[in-house]
């Protein structure tokens, strides 16, 4: 039987435009009535209307913990103009999140930005964290400023600069526009520093960090050159570049309070070259020494063990790691359940042998928009019927209720108290 530390959190992930609906502000639904991105988000879970019954579903199902995201895009819908109704919202999420016993970790920037910020240039403007800066400094003026604790400024940066302007797939839905990605890196690193300093003027014992994109990089044949220089190319990038750019590496944890990770799976790369465009390689789709595990409906390997690599890599920084995000897209709950069981074990071992860890939280709550996918894939430990908005629990999130409830795994659990 393996326990989890006292305290531990257990929650589940959610993002604004992904469960809200009708986030039309923002610039993935410009793209999305556009005909720009092939989904449209529409109402989506209607979690906007519906938080409170969704933090009830939460609770009941154990968790003690729930990361959620803040729409910019609400908060100021035009340029310079702010309203005050969606930041009261935002309150009122935070208070129902404690009202229910579930620690707030808060998401400033989930992907979306405002319509109006993306058609003036966006995160590749040099002015572009400074406007960051603003909206929070609005948004903390109408939290109470003691009521979270746990903040994650930016979510996969490097994700967003990959999706939006390498591979051209998310607004700006520019593709191999190397430079401007590098711009963007760099003004979301000032945006994060930027964040950081004003959350910790402004908010008493404030823990900071933002949630990276950690996936395992692995050469397709370690013996041969091109494989290994690719993968460590794009292990560089990925996994170091971020943490670089905000003064922060291993033992020195500058502008971060806590690590949030978002792990998944693991990257095979084959060498293509060690030309421009080139030193990336490409994601190796052959079987690997045996080892594959099966796939999700993403195509994502299931790969628990890189769980471990990873935590252990992280702990090196000498601050918290949360595991922001983890979990899987299939139809079959079965599968749901054995990867949560088996990424829980790692997790636990990692544990034991002395990774910080302070919480795991499952992607997500809800069957949700799945970004380019729309609702194709399914992540939830609950099912969303998009006509009458019922919620209806899976198998695997009854599993996971029993582990977060038991603090534990190995054991069926009793059921949490609910709050007074």
């Amino acid at each position: 039987m393996q326990r989890f530390p006292p305290g531990f959190l257990w929650g589940t992930a959610t993002a604004a435009h992904q469960v809200e609906g009708g986030n039309r502000w923002n610039d993935w639904w410009e793209y999305e009535e556009r005909g720009r991105v092939p989904y449209r988000s529409g109402d989506a879970c209607r979690h906007y209307d519906r938080f409170e019954q969704d933090f009830d579903l939460a609770r009941s199902l154990g968790q003690n913990a729930h990361r959620f995201s803040i729409e910019w895009s609400r908060i100021e819908p035009e340029e310079g103009r702010w309203n005050p109704v969606a930041a009261a919202h935002y309150a009122r999420v935070v208070r129902a999140l404690r009202d229910r016993g579930l620690e707030p970790i808060v998401t400033l920037h989930h992907f979306t930005t405002p319509a109006w910020f993306l058609r003036r240039g966006g995160w590749a403007r040099q002015d572009s964290p400074a406007l960051f800066e603003r909206y929070i400094e609005y948004l903390l003026g109408h939290l109470e400023p003691a009521a979270v604790t746990y903040w994650l400024t930016l979510n996969e940066p490097t994700v967003y600069a990959m999706q939006g302007y390498i591979l051209g797939e998310w607004p700006p839905c520019r593709s191999g526009a190397w430079l401007a990605a590098g711009r963007v890196l760099i003004n979301l690193a000032r945006a994060h520093v930027a964040a950081y300093r004003l959350l910790h003027r402004r908010v008493p014992g404030a823990r900071v960090g933002f949630a990276h994109s950690a996936p395992v990089v692995q050469p397709c044949d370690p013996a041969r050159r091109r494989d290994r220089f690719a993968a460590a190319v794009r292990d560089a990038i990925l996994n170091r570049g971020f943490f670089r750019l905000i003064g922060a590496s291993p033992g020195r944890p500058t502008h971060l309070d806590v690590i949030g990770l978002n792990y998944y799976t693991r990257t095979i790369v084959r060498g293509s070259g060690f030309g421009a465009g080139t030193l990336f390689g490409r994601a190796c789709r052959l079987p690997h020494h045996g080892d594959d595990g099966p796939a999700s409906m993403m195509g994502w390997e299931v790969y628990p063990i890189g769980l471990r690599a990873t935590l252990e890599r992280f702990a090196g920084y000498g601050v918290p790691l949360l595991i922001a995000e983890n979990g899987i897209a299939t139809d079959h709950d079965e599968m749901r359940r054995s990867f949560i069981k088996q990424h829980l074990e790692v997790l636990a071992r990692a544990i034991e042998a002395g990774c910080p860890v302070i919480g795991y939280c499952y992607w997500s709550l809800l069957d949700n928009f799945e970004w380019a996918l729309g609702t194709t894939a399914r992540f939830g430990l609950a099912s969303v019927d998009a006509t009458t908005q019922e919620r209806r629990v899976k198998p695997s999130g009854r599993d996971f209720a029993e582990i977060c409830r038991a603090n534990r795994l190995g054991a069926r659990a009793r059921a949490h108290p609910r709050p007074d």
